[in-house]
């Protein structure tokens, strides 16, 4: 079997981990990666026969499985605190590690049960969605929900190695996958215009899934968040940029109760919203919004209807990413480059919301 190099490694703060990107690497990484002590695969149920049995396998001797609920409903403080029991029953240590195997729900709860346990033991992402293996999995930001808004209850805690196989990708539902290409196409808009042009110009080959076109994005993307962690491990300053189109994308999936639209939807709809009020503010041309809105609308995010303007208005004041009174968006000056502005009003972001509702 032939050795699997990492695709990048990861400086971040004091961290060091190494990225995994390939094909069929799932049955190898236990082969990657070098416990200290037993290994905890942790997973739901649902995933467990798909994906976590073969991940727990992999290692000599197996992991131990540990099962939790999907769907975000679940991610919350009460799952992350009988993840925890659970480990405690089977008598892990200090220098025991989890291995979190699922999306970005799964990767975030599990996560951070993990970073918490004992104080945090070793942490390995294996990102089973396209979502997670360009976003969540990378940067060491791990979160659960609250009644007052999404992820308000976390930590940063980088991993000791992400492995993503891409080929798992092929059987990813429909939505699943979109949600993923729109988080890959942000990164576009922040900082490399050469990934969205390839939003632009191969989207019979993105829609089809082919394996070099989607590996290449998965790639570039992750680079994209690569360079913006190391540059900022703890959110104060450039790692805002990554935060594009989510101030009013959390907005609408808590006004539709997590339910009827991935978070990568969310966020097109939310760069539609921020665009809106950049190009109201004279930073960004119109013709560059109709651009991006139109690369936006061609891969066909879910429909939002019938939703309230103020509903989503007052999720958006629980945003983290607000300090103070002031109100903190991302607005890009043209594909490849994106500004963070600290005194957004309370009336731009309605002005911003109004025109996704409306679009």
């Amino acid at each position: 079997m032939t050795s699997v190099e990492p695709f990048l490694v990861i400086q971040q703060g004091s961290s060091r981990y190494p990225v995994f990107v390939g094909r069929d690497l799932l049955g190898r990484v236990g082969s990657l990666i070098k416990p200290r002590g037993r290994v905890f695969v942790i997973t739901s149920e649902e995933l467990t026969a798909r994906f976590g049995k073969r991940v727990a396998e992999s290692f000599e001797p197996h992991a131990d499985v540990v099962t939790m609920r999907e769907g975000e409903p679940n991610k919350t403080i009460a799952t992350a605190e009988a993840i925890v029991g659970e480990l405690l029953a089977r008598n892990a240590k200090r220098d025991s590690m989890a291995v979190v195997v699922g999306g970005g729900m799964i990767g975030d709860t599990a996560g951070f049960a993990a970073s918490i346990f004992l104080r945090g033991i070793d942490l390995v992402h294996v990102p089973t969605t396209l979502l997670a293996q360009v976003d969540s999995s990378i940067g060491g930001k791990l979160a659960v929900n609250h009644a007052k808004g999404k992820n308000l209850i976390g930590s940063f805690y980088a991993p000791v190695a992400v492995v993503s196989d891409t080929s798992i990708l092929a059987s990813l539902p429909a939505h699943e996958f979109l949600s993923g290409l729109y988080e890959a196409m942000k990164g576009g808009v922040i900082s490399d215009v050469a990934l969205f042009e390839a939003f632009e110009s191969q989207r019979e080959a993105i829609n089809a899934r082919e394996p070099e076109v989607i590996d290449e994005l998965i790639r570039r993307k992750i680079r994209v968040k690569a360079e913006i962690v190391s540059a900022d491990e703890r959110e104060a300053d450039m790692r805002r940029l990554l935060n594009y189109g989510h101030t009013i994308a959390h907005g609408i999936e808590a006004a539709m109760k997590y339910q009827g639209i991935t978070h990568g939807e969310a966020v097109a709809w939310g760069m539609i919203g921020a665009n809106a009020i950049a190009v109201r503010r004279g930073l960004l041309p119109r013709d560059e919004a109709g651009r991006i809105e139109r690369t936006i609308r061609a891969y066909q995010p879910s429909a939002i209807t019938g939703l309230d303007a103020r509903a989503i208005a007052a999720a958006t004041e629980h945003d983290k990413k607000n300090t103070g009174s002031s109100r903190v968006m991302v607005f890009p000056r043209r594909v490849g480059e994106c500004v963070v502005v600290s005194d957004v009003t309370e009336e731009e972001i309605a002005y911003g919301i109004d025109a996704v509702l409306s679009s």
